[in-house]
């Protein structure tokens, strides 16, 4: 073997050690096509996806070179970090698939997909790009509801409540015959007020609400509204293996508790009997002679449960002798029971207004006070001596006369 010969057939082992036959490698040698849940025009026509459905993207790789590609990758910014998987290595004059699956968005997703190959023998990297991506569609149905109860009025009864029922499209197409309901209320099909439409908004654009109203008559209690709404966005999209599909049914709920309370009820008015007394003037005799020595009802707050003996006492409701009655208890005010006025007194109620009664003979003044107690003599004795004060005067400045007198007549004889 010459020495040229020599020298090409180690220079061909060189390129060829791990890497296989490299002839024919260069641009144009990788190509690359994607299906978008079963559609190869994605790029023109993206497929309508179903917000949180399942997209599934295909990436058809085909190596027409002469060198197996290694570290085999596909970039797409329309699919989710690490959610693409790819062969290590895809031989050469062959195809390989890779796949992307994830849920899909809101709104128009159509990016370049690049896929790449490196030629390690070569130092060299195939690549390809194309176009492909989804659109995320749906209707997307949000409740709200508020509940304002008005006063009751006197009289009794109940009250009326107000339930204001918001339907919110949150999606990116219309929704049509958007129906509300309220089945804890029972309201009867229609019943909410929504523009005029009965119980039925004919048209949601997105990003827009209505309201619906409706007011009930209830009786005093505890309520929960039920609030639910349903309708549609009549979109057909495609499913994971190009499958049509047809629109669900977009349904919403709220609830709100609320509470419906007992009216007032108005006092009666009252007609005095001709001749009778206002209630006002009863009201204030009765409590005058409440407060004229009364004595309180058995019962009440500090009375006394009285059971006659016959001897003048008795015994509270646990048995214990009671306590005397004091005189006058239970006379009418201003009266003077028997006996409380001794033998030649003068009775209080005899007295007119701003007279002032003669004093009693000192002998009846000291009837009845033997059993005073020693306070009660001094304060007696002090009554005495301011009464006392002036005959005492004159009994000092007349006796010295008299005895003089005296004294005089007798010297005469």
């Amino acid at each position: 073997m010459s020495a040229g010969l020599l020298v090409a057939v180690l220079l061909a082992s060189a390129l060829l050690e791990g890497s296989g036959w490299a002839g024919g490698v260069g641009d144009g040698n990788l190509r690359l096509s994607v299906t978008v849940n079963g559609r190869a025009d994605s790029d023109v026509r993206p497929p309508e996806v179903r917000v949180g459905t399942w997209v599934v993207k295909r990436y058809r790789l085909l190596n027409v070179s002469e060198a197996d590609l290694h570290r085999v990758r596909v970039l797409d910014p329309g699919a989710p970090a690490g959610s693409v998987r790819c062969p290590a290595v895809l031989p050469a004059a062959e195809e390989a698939e890779c796949t992307a699956r994830f849920r899909a968005v809101a709104g128009r997703h159509v990016h370049p997909v690049r896929a790449e190959g490196d030629v390690p023998a070569l130092r060299t990297r195939l690549t390809a790009t194309a176009r492909a991506g989804y659109a995320g569609v749906a209707g997307a149905l949000g409740l709200t509801e508020e509940v304002v109860v008005a006063t009751p009025g006197t009289g009794g009864g109940g009250a009326s409540a107000t339930v204001t029922y918001t339907v919110t499209n949150r999606g990116n197409l219309p929704l049509y015959t958007v129906r509300v309901e309220d089945p804890g209320l029972a309201l009867a099909p229609g019943a909410p007020d929504c523009g005029g439409q009965g119980g039925t908004v004919a048209v949601l654009a997105p990003d827009t609400s209505a309201f619906c109203r409706t007011t009930v008559r209830l009786r005093p209690g505890t309520y929960r509204s039920t609030g639910r709404a349903s309708g549609s966005d009549r979109a057909t999209t495609l499913g994971t293996g190009g499958e049509r599909v047809t629109a669900p049914v977009l349904t919403a709920g709220a609830s709100a508790v609320f509470v419906v309370r007992e009216a007032p009820v108005a006092p009666a008015r009252r007609t005095p009997a001709p001749g009778a007394p206002a209630a006002g003037s009863s009201a204030g005799a009765a409590g005058a002679s409440a407060g004229a020595g009364a004595v309180p009802a058995p019962g009440a707050p500090g009375a006394l449960a009285r059971t006659d003996t016959g001897t003048g006492t008795g015994t509270d409701a646990a048995g214990r002798p009671a306590a005397p009655a004091a005189p006058g208890a239970g006379a009418a005010p201003g009266a003077v029971p028997p006996g409380a006025v001794p033998p030649g007194a003068v009775p209080p109620s005899s007295v007119s207004p701003g007279a002032v009664p003669p004093a009693p003979p000192p002998g009846l003044r000291r009837a009845g006070v033997d059993d005073e107690g020693f306070l009660g003599r001094v304060r007696r004795r002090g009554r005495e001596a301011a009464e006392f004060g002036v005959a005492t005067t004159l009994l000092l400045l007349l006796i010295p006369a008299a005895v003089a007198a005296a004294l005089l007549g007798s010297r005469r004889k």
